[in-house]
């Protein structure tokens, strides 16, 4: 056996045991960004869509990236 797997295969046990609890928890940290990332967003979402409603001019870093949702200029309609 020559190449890659015999490379591979001259790894010791605790090497790849450490590799794969080190893939496994930038995976964990993935998630949970993308977690933290959608509660963010469905926040922010809300907090516009209720200004709107209430015709007051939104939060300043709610409104920059949502570009297709209209805003009151000023605070009134």
């Amino acid at each position: 056996m020559s190449g890659i797997r015999a490379d591979l295969a001259r790894v010791p046990w605790w090497a790849t045991g450490l590799l794969v609890l080190l893939a496994v928890l930038v995976l964990v940290l993935r998630v949970a960004g993308l977690a933290v990332c959608l509660v963010v967003d469905t926040a922010e979402r809300v907090e516009l869509a209720a200004s709107n409603r209430a015709g007051i001019a939104p939060l300043g870093g709610s409104s920059w990236p949502l570009t297709d949702v209209p805003t009151p200029s000023g605070g009134a309609w």
